[in-house]
């Protein structure tokens, strides 16, 4: 689907038009709060995460080796968690001291490989989690970073949504339309569709719609007909 012509069906189906309740403000955070959450999270990082310059490695331009004592590290960025969340309206209260004795209690470390200062990629030795490996024993795990990789596109064979037919079904299935007046926006229940049969799940998956969307649809109120709405009509 278009995603600006979604974002435009997501504001009207949210207004009063689509019969949506009207959004809530988030609950506000004092900003002395994100202040002492910030503090904190700095300080756990400078106290436990060490830096090593390795040089040049390949194409890269630096390397640098980011380490920290994994338990430590855990815990204090536990502790600047629980610290904010007090904080946070509506938040539940975490407990003051968590349980990290499943997290490793020894150093873990990860290489950073830098180019035109820019991060390019991370190495992470996943061996490090066994809890008896020989030194000789390795499992390297690399991520390539990248900031200019090609736009997405819908998959070959994808069919476009048609939201002008969703907005007109979940009009429907609001009964904010009845010729004869006896439905009003306010209280009114379509009831359950009809379930699909096996044939119309088959007609459907020809259209473009497999099983599980046309299922998850008719579940919420729609028909084979309103369904089937969905789909590109040929010119």
């Amino acid at each position: 689907m278009d995603t600006e012509k979604f974002e435009e069906f997501s504001r009207q189906m949210s207004g009063p038009a689509g019969g949506g309740a009207a959004p809530k403000a988030a609950p506000s955070l004092d900003p002395s709060v994100l202040n002492g959450f910030c503090n904190s999270l700095t300080e756990a990082l400078s106290d436990n995460v060490t830096l090593d310059d390795l040089g040049k490695r390949g194409d890269a331009d630096d390397v640098i080796r980011v380490s920290a004592p994994a338990r430590p590290l855990v815990e204090a960025l536990y502790k600047s968690v629980t610290g904010v969340a007090k904080g946070i309206p509506g938040y539940p209260e975490l407990p003051a001291k968590g349980d990290f004795g499943d997290v490793p209690n020894r150093k873990l470390s990860a290489d950073v490989q830098i180019k035109d200062g820019r991060p390019q990629a991370i190495t992470f030795d996943v061996a490090q989690f066994a809890d008896a490996a020989d030194w000789s024993a390795h499992l390297p795990l690399r991520i390539g970073i990248s900031t200019d990789g090609a736009a997405q596109s819908a998959p070959t064979g994808a069919t476009e949504l048609d939201l002008s037919g969703l907005q007109e079904a979940f009009s429907s299935m609001a009964g904010s339309d009845f010729e004869d007046g006896s439905a009003t926006d306010s209280g009114f229940d379509p009831g359950p569709a009809a379930p699909l049969t096996e044939s119309q799940y088959a007609e459907l998956q020809k259209l473009g719609i497999d099983r599980n969307i046309a299922e998850s649809l008719n579940h919420s109120g729609l028909t084979f007909d309103e369904i089937k709405g969905l789909t590109p009509q040929p010119i």
